[in-house]
C-alpha cells in the first residue's frame, strides 16, 4: 500500500491543528513505504476472511519504531503506537477488540489508514449528518456482518429525532452509498474509478472500505469507556475574520475606549483584604446551611451518601411545615426570604393581613414577565398597568409620582420593541422592593406568624411508614432520645388498674377495630389495654409490642 502525503488547507477562520499530527503523518508515510528495508513488512493473512488482506502485527510496529528511533524502552514503544492507533492512522482489524492499546505480541493485526480518513482533514470532517448516513447504509446491509451495535442503534435513533427534517435525505444518501458499493465503484477522496474498471476489484477491497470506515467512526464516535482522542472542546464564538475586523480601530472606537476607562477610574475599588475578610465571613455564615460542609443541614439523612428521600421531601418547593435550617434562613437577608417559594409565600400572607397584599404580587408579577415569553410581553404590560399603575386601579401600589413618571416614559419610548419591554418596570419594582425590605420585612420577623412557623418546624414530629410503603409527605424525624419501653404488666396489675380508672370491661366496652396498614400508627394507644384483655396470651404480648414499636 502507498500512501500519498495531503497538506490540509487551512483558512483563517478554521481551527489551526497542533503540529502533532503533522509528525504523526511522517511517520506512517515512512512506515509504508513499499521498500523491505525503511518500511514495515506487510503479511497476508487468511485467517478472518476468505480473501488474502495484507496486515502487521503489533510487534512489527514496534520493532520498526525502536529501530528507526533508537528507543531502548519497549513500553515507550508501545505507548507510541497506541497513540497512533487511537488517532486513527492504524486501525485493527479484528474490531471487537476491547481497547485500542497495541502491545508487543502478534495477537492482533493492523493495517495503515487510508488518507483519506485521517484525522483533521478538511474533506474527511466527522459531522453527525455524515454519521447518521453511515448508520443507515450499514442498517441497509446484511445486518449479520453490518449490524449495528447497541450505542449505535441508540446514537442512530437520537440523531434520526434530531434531524427529522433531512430524513428522506439521508435515507437518499446512504442508499446511493450501498448502490454504488455493490456496482464496484469505490472512492478515496476525490477518486472515483470507472464502472469497467471497478467490477475487475478483488472483494478484499470492498471488505478494506468498510474497516476504513468503520475504523475512522470508532476513532470519532467511540463506544461509551472509550477515550475520547478527538474531543477539540469549546468551539470558537468569533471567528479569526471578525475579531481582526474589530481591531481596526477608528475615533468612535477611542472616544468609547476613553469613556470605559473614565467610569472604571470613578467607580470604587475595595482593598483585596476586605473582600477576603467578607467571603470569609459569608461562608462562616451560610455554612451551617450547606448539607456538603455541615452533616447536621441533611437531617435526618444525607440523600447524596444513602438511598433515603425524606431529605428532598422535607425541603420541597411548598410544604405544609418547613424544615428549621429553612426558616432560620429567612431570617438571614430579605433576598434569601424572596429567592424561596415558600419563603416568599409565607410573606405575601403576612402582607395580606396588613392589607399590603399587592406589592408582593406587583413584584412577582413583573418577575414572571422578564422570564416568560416573548409573545406575551406585550400582554403583560398592559395587564400590570391597569392592576398595579392606572388611576383607581384595583390594586394600586405605593410609589411616588417620579417613579410612575419615569415607568411611563419608558412605555412610550419602548413601544413596539417587545425585547426593551421586559425592563419598563425595574423602577417602581425597585422601588416597591426596597419598601418591603426596610418596612415589611422586619415586622414579618417580629410577627407570630414567623414565631409560630419556627417553633413548628422545631417540634414537627416523624411519620414512619408501615413496612416501607405507603403514600404521603415524610416529615424531619428530630434526633431525641428514645423513649423508655413499658415492663410486660401482670394480669393482676392490669385488673388493678382497670378498676381504678373505671374503664372496667363489663360496663365499658371498646369496641373492636379492624386497621389497615394506612391508619395503624393513627391507632390510640389509651385504647391498647382494654382491646388486648379479649386476646389470649401470646396474641396479647405480641400485639402490645407490635404497638410499642409503631410508637
Amino acid at each position: 500500500m502507498t500512501v500519498q502525503r495531503e497538506v490540509m488547507a487551512v483558512d483563517q477562520d478554521s481551527k489551526p491543528r497542533l503540529s502533532v499530527f503533522s509528525k504523526m503523518e511522517k511517520m506512517i508515510v515512512a512506515m509504508a513505504k513499499a521498500d523491505n528495508e525503511n518500511g514495515i513488512v506487510m503479511r497476508a493473512k487468511r485467517n478472518l476472511f476468505s480473501d488474502q488482506i495484507q496486515s502487521f502485527s503489533g510487534c512489527d510496529i514496534v520493532d520498526w519504531l525502536k529501530r528507526q528511533y533508537n528507543i531502548t524502552d519497549v513500553k515507550e514503544a508501545c505507548y507510541l503506537a497506541t497513540n497512533l492507533c487511537q488517532y486513527g492512522y492504524i486501525y485493527p482489524i479484528d474490531f471487537k477488540l476491547s481497547s485500542y492499546t497495541v502491545k508487543y505480541d502478534r495477537s492482533a493485526e493492523y493495517r495503515f489508514q487510508a488518507p483519506y480518513f485521517w484525522p483533521f482533514r478538511k474533506d474527511g470532517t466527522a459531522d453527525s449528518i455524515k454519521y447518521a448516513i453511515y448508520l443507515q447504509k450499514r442498517s441497509l446491509r446484511n445486518k449479520q456482518k453490518h449490524g449495528l451495535e447497541p450505542y449505535e442503534q441508540e446514537a442512530f435513533d437520537k440523531l434520526l429525532k434530531v434531524f427529522a427534517d433531512k430524513k428522506e435525505f439521508i435515507e437518499k444518501q446512504a442508499r446511493e452509498q450501498v448502490r454504488m458499493t455493490k456496482a464496484g465503484l469505490y472512492f478515496y477522496g476525490h477518486q472515483v474509478t470507472s464502472v469497467s474498471e471497478a467490477k475487475k476489484q478483488r472483494r478484499t477491497e470492498k471488505i478494506l472500505l468498510d474497516l476504513q470506515e468503520r475504523a475512522f467512526w470508532r476513532v470519532h464516535r467511540p463506544r461509551p469507556g472509550c477515550i475520547q482522542t478527538m474531543e477539540e472542546g469549546p468551539k470558537r464564538y468569533f471567528q479569526p475574520s471578525q475579531m481582526a475586523a474589530r481591531r481596526r480601530k477608528n475615533k468612535d472606537t477611542y472616544r468609547a475606549e476613553i469613556k470605559f476607562l473614565k467610569k472604571a477610574l470613578e467607580k470604587p475599588k475595595p482593598k483585596l483584604s476586605k473582600v477576603l475578610e467578607s467571603y470569609l465571613t459569608w461562608n462562616e455564615q451560610y455554612q451551617e446551611y450547606d448539607p456538603f460542609l455541615d452533616q447536621n443541614a441533611a437531617l435526618p439523612s444525607n440523600p447524596w451518601i444513602s438511598d433515603d428521600t425524606l431529605f428532598w421531601e422535607a425541603n420541597d418547593t411548598l410544604v405544609k411545615i418547613p424544615t428549621e435550617l429553612r426558616v432560620k434562613k429567612w431570617a438571614i437577608s430579605f433576598f434569601n426570604l424572596m429567592k424561596d417559594e415558600q419563603g416568599s409565600h409565607e410573606f405575601e400572607v403576612f402582607l395580606s393581613t396588613e392589607y399590603s397584599q399587592e406589592n408582593i404580587r406587583f413584584w412577582k408579577e413583573v418577575e414572571d414577565m422578564k422570564h416568560g415569553p416573548r409573545s406575551m410581553i406585550e400582554e403583560s404590560v398592559n395587564r400590570i398597568t391597569s392592576e398595579f399603575l392606572s388611576n383607581n386601579a384595583p390594586r394600586e401600589i405605593n410609589i411616588d409620582s417620579k417613579t410612575l413618571e419615569t415607568v411611563n416614559r419608558n412605555k412610550e419610548e419602548m413601544k413596539g420593541k417587545p425585547e426593551s419591554l421586559r425592563y419598563i418596570f425595574d423602577p417602581a419594582q425597585e422601588h416597591i422592593y426596597l419598601l418591603m425590605k426596610k418596612d415589611s420585612y422586619p415586622r414579618f420577623l417580629r410577627s407570630d406568624q414567623y414565631i409560630n412557623l419556627k417553633e413548628m418546624a422545631h417540634n414537627q414530629p416523624i411519620k414512619k411508614r408501615f413496612f416501607g410503603f405507603g403514600s404521603g409527605k415524610t416529615q424531619i424525624k428530630r434526633q431525641t432520645p428514645s423513649p423508655k419501653l413499658k415492663r410486660r404488666s401482670t394480669s393482676s396489675e392490669r385488673e388493678a388498674n382497670s378498676d381504678i380508672s373505671g374503664d372496667s370491661p363489663i360496663h365499658s366496652i371498646t369496641p373492636m377495630h379492624s386497621y389497615s396498614t394506612g391508619n395503624l400508627k393513627d391507632m390510640d394507644m389509651k385504647q391498647t389495654p382494654s382491646s388486648s384483655r379479649f386476646l389470649k396470651g401470646s396474641d396479647s404480648s405480641l400485639l402490645k409490642r407490635f404497638y410499642i414499636t409503631l410508637d
